[in-house]
């Protein structure tokens, strides 16, 4: 018989994963030596609130991934940081399709790992590929 934890564990993987809201993702390591495509959960909001809660027209692009799905496909996720494994994204290069089905290019700003559930949410930035 599984927990309440492990079926709250499973279902948000299943979410993010394949649950009808997932989303065809590219990721690139910081030195564009390894590419990797898998599916996710990708945001990309325009408009948001200040702190003194006035709307400012700003842009939001987050999207969370399954670690377990990075790991399975080889992706570097983790390095040591004062001797810590750590979640260490920052830098990479994340690429997915918006709503008009246009390719939209990003770097990664900030991760922001749960490491609860295995997944990883990160904040990301507008970014240009060299062509």
């Amino acid at each position: 018989m599984s927990s309440l934890f492990d079926i709250i564990k499973r279902d948000a993987k299943f979410i993010v994963n394949s649950g009808g809201y997932q989303v065809d993702i590219s990721m690139t390591t910081k030195d564009d030596s390894f590419t990797v495509d898998f599916t996710g959960w990708a945001v990309k909001v325009s408009g948001s609130f200040d702190s003194d809660g006035n709307q400012v027209n700003t842009k939001n692009v987050h999207c969370t991934i399954d670690e377990d799905v990075l790991k399975s496909l080889n992706y570097p996720v983790r390095t040591f940081k004062k001797k810590i494994e750590e979640v260490d994204l920052i830098g990479h290069k994340v690429s997915f399709k918006d709503s008009s089905g246009v390719l939209r290019n990003y770097i990664v700003r900030e991760n922001v790992p749960d490491e609860n559930l295995g997944l990883i949410t990160l904040w990301l930035g507008d970014y240009k590929p060299s062509i």
